[in-house]
């Protein structure tokens, strides 16, 4: 059995489409394989090595095949033998699955991508929306957005590949028009930039990976009201990167932290590090209520970082009979945590039922309804 055969099967088995049935028959046309560059970087743990179809070849359809995204490109195009952090992928089917179906797309409409990649959801995208439709996609990167170009040339009357930076915004489509569908593949991990919504039409529909930098990852849906904002509720965990223009700050930035905010106070720590890490709920809450706050977790998840990028600081540590929380700085971060968590307990808010609303001028979360929403 191939290996798209095999992945279909198990999505078939999953019931993956039972939502939007156009998305078997557009990834059964459109394989994923095809969009899948000779060179692939393969996941060995600290490294991605490299591997290249040209002399290698079972080795990179052994990748290909299997589970999860392909990586294509490590260290922004690094051109090595080993890469140490991933920076474009092709994407895993059931989390392609998942973005398509939330979208809602359908034959005529006009679709504003942001992330490219290798070209294949552009792909699927113009399969669904048909001649009559239109997708526009934007690639940061010059290389892969060239590549994508060439492997899209069967669709090129339907898609159209633009080199740049797709958080300057979505442009008008001409003649007046607005798009029908925002579809982002890089994480937003701190402010979604309202320009998305300015050109999308009343009605429209955004999907986009929501990733701040406490460390949930989840779909969040949102749909264009007709006061040119867009509110929505999350809908799937997931973990993509995040757009170049909002990466996350290294270790190194704690430490600077640290050593030029000592510490002024130490307390026990109450809570379970890795138990609260596993929960969804009150990961989802703690993301949103500090949406500036950096998280690095520790080998066994007893241990956290936090900092707020400026002047504040947090060791937290829950080893038994040795564990405490040091702070420091004009904040006191594990303080906020510990009440979020306690807020949490109290209020018993699933992750799906947060939502985020984006105005002009401000980006609200919210938590059961609109209604009950803070600044982010």
């Amino acid at each position: 059995m191939t290996g798209h055969a095999d992945a279909m099967r198990r999505l078939d088995a999953a019931g993956a489409f039972s939502g939007a049935p156009w998305v078997r028959e557009a990834m059964n046309a459109v394989r994923r394989e095809a969009f899948v560059p000779d060179v692939i970087w393969r996941d060995d743990g600290d490294l991605y090595t490299r591997v290249d179809r040209r002399t290698d070849p079972a080795g990179w359809a052994a990748v290909v095949g299997g589970r999860g995204p392909v990586v294509t490109q490590v260290d922004d195009g690094a051109d090595a033998e080993h890469g140490e952090v991933a920076t474009s992928s092709v994407s895993d089917r059931l989390a392609v699955v998942n973005f398509l179906t939330a979208l809602d797309v359908h034959p005529g409409q006009r679709v504003w991508e942001v992330g490219t990649g290798s070209g294949w959801t552009a792909a699927l995208l113009a399969y669904r929306v048909g001649p009559t439709g239109r997708v526009v996609t934007v690639e940061i990167d010059r290389a892969l957005a060239d590549a994508a170009r060439a492997r899209l040339g069967a669709f090129a009357n339907t898609v159209e590949v633009v080199t740049g930076d797709g958080e300057d915004g979505a442009p008008a489509t001409g003649a007046g028009g607005r798009w029908d569908r925002v579809h982002i593949t890089a994480a937003v991990t701190r402010r979604l930039p309202h320009t998305w919504v300015e050109h999308a039409k009343s009605g429209a529909v955004l999907v986009l990976p929501f990733s701040p930098p406490f460390g949930s990852g989840s779909l969040l849906r949102l749909v264009v009201g007709d006061d040119g904002t867009a509110s929505g509720r999350f809908v799937k965990s997931v973990a993509f990167m995040p757009l170049r223009g909002q990466r996350g700050s290294g270790h190194d930035v704690f430490e600077e932290i640290r050593t030029a905010h000592p510490d002024h106070d130490t307390h026990p720590v109450d809570w379970h590090l890795a138990g609260v890490s596993a929960d969804g709920n009150h990961i989802q809450a703690l993301a949103l209520k500090l949406p500036d706050v950096h998280r690095a977790i520790g080998k066994g998840g007893a241990k956290w970082w936090l900092h707020d990028g400026k002047d504040s600081w947090a060791l937290v540590d829950d080893t038994p009979d040795a564990g405490h929380a040091v702070q420091g700085g004009p904040r006191r971060l594990w303080d906020e945590v510990t009440a979020i968590l306690a807020w949490q307990d109290d209020a018993e808010i699933h992750a799906y039922d947060f939502g985020v609303t984006v105005e002009p001028d401000a980006q609200w979360a919210w938590a059961g309804a609109p209604g009950r929403r803070w600044r982010m």
